[in-house]
C-alpha cells in the first residue's frame, strides 16, 4: 500500500507477465488510471488487450471508469478507498492515513507460527503447495503460516507457500520452522489439574494455535517433568486446544471421548487423539467426518 496518499498507486496484471506492473498518478486527478496506464504502456510496450486486471488504490473517477470500460473491457477492477465528493479530499486522506497506520501496526504484530494439517482434512490438497514436515508420516504434518490480528480485531492467517518461501530467499526450512516454534512457545500456557492420582494438563495460547505445540521438538521432555516416564495420550479437539493425560490414567478415556465428539468445524486439522512417547508420535484416532 502506498504511504503517500496524494499519489494513487495503480497495479496492472498483464497477460504474459509473471509479476504485476505498478505505476502512480496524482490521486485527485480525474484521469489518474489513464495516466498510470500511459506510463505502463510506454515503458513496457504493451497494448490494452493485455490487461487482465487493474487495482487502483483509490476508486477510479467517472472519467476513468469510462476509459477502462472502453479499453479494458474484460479486466476486473478493484480498489481500497472510496473516492470522496468534491471538497472532501482532506477528510478522505486523513481516514486513509489512519487505515494505513492500523494496517501497518497489524503487520508488525504478525508472527510466523506452525499449523497442523491432517491428511484426511478436506483441505489437505493445499498441503502440496506448502513447505511442510511430517509428524506422523502419511497422517499428520506441520506447515507454517503468518498469523496476526486484522484492523477489525479478528485473527488473519496466511499460509506460507513454496513460492513465498522462494521469495524470502529460500532460507533453510529448519531455520524457518525454528522461528515458528519459538514464536509459539512464547505464548503457551500449561495448566495442571489433579484428580486423585490422575493428572490432566491443558495447553492454551492467547493468540491461538495451542494444538501446534504437538510439533515442538521438546514437548515430550517438557511434559515428562509433570507426568514422569511413560506414554502420554494427547487430545486435540481443535487447533486452539490440547489436553494431555497419561495413557494408563482414568482420564484418558474422557480425553478421547471429548475429542471424538468435538463440534469443531474441520479446517486444516481433524480433531485427533495421539500417543506421545519417547519414541515419537502415533495417531490413534480421528473424529469421523460429519
Amino acid at each position: 500500500m502506498n504511504d503517500d496518499v496524494s499519489q494513487n498507486l495503480v497495479v496492472f496484471r498483464l497477460k504474459g507477465f509473471d509479476e504485476p506492473v505498478l505505476a502512480s498518478a496524482p490521486t485527485q486527478a480525474e484521469d489518474a488510471v489513464e495516466q498510470a496506464w500511459e506510463s505502463v504502456r510506454q515503458q513496457h510496450k504493451v497494448r490494452a488487450f493485455a490487461v487482465a486486471a487493474v487495482y487502483s488504490e483509490w476508486q477510479p473517477s467517472a472519467a476513468d471508469q469510462k476509459f477502462m470500460a472502453k479499453h479494458f473491457r474484460k479486466a476486473e477492477c478493484t480498489y481500497s478507498f472510496a473516492r470522496p465528493a468534491p471538497g472532501e479530499w482532506d477528510r478522505a486522506f486523513a481516514e486513509a492515513r489512519s487505515a494505513m497506520a492500523e494496517a501497518d501496526e497489524a503487520r508488525q504484530a504478525e508472527e510466523v507460527l506452525p499449523v497442523l494439517w491432517s491428511t484426511s482434512s478436506p483441505r489437505a490438497g493445499l498441503l502440496d503447495t506448502l513447505p511442510h514436515q511430517p509428524l506422523v508420516p502419511g497422517r499428520l504434518s506441520v506447515a507454517l503460516a503468518v498469523v496476526g490480528r486484522t484492523p477489525r480485531g479478528t485473527i488473519g492467517m496466511h499460509h506460507i507457500t513454496r513460492h513465498q518461501h522462494e521469495e524470502m530467499g529460500a532460507p533453510p526450512l529448519e531455520d524457518l520452522f525454528a522461528v515458528g516454534y519459538q514464536s509459539l512457545a512464547r505464548g503457551l500456557k500449561f495448566e495442571v489439574r489433579s484428580s486423585g492420582e490422575d493428572v490432566l494438563v491443558s495447553v492454551a495460547r492467547e493468540n491461538l494455535l495451542a494444538a501446534s505445540a504437538l510439533a515442538l521438538p521438546d514437548l515430550y521432555a517438557q511434559l515428562s517433568q509433570q507426568f514422569g516416564p511413560g506414554d502420554l495420550l494427547v487430545g486435540l479437539p481443535c487447533p486452539d486446544e490440547m489436553y494431555v493425560a497419561r495413557e494408563d490414567s482414568g482420564l484418558a478415556d474422557t480425553v478421547r471421548e471429548q475429542v471424538l465428539a468435538s463440534p469443531y468445524e474441520t479446517t486444516e486439522l481433524v480433531p485427533s487423539v495421539l500417543r506421545l512417547g519417547p519414541g515419537g508420535l502415533e495417531l490413534l484416532a480421528e473424529r469421523s467426518p460429519a
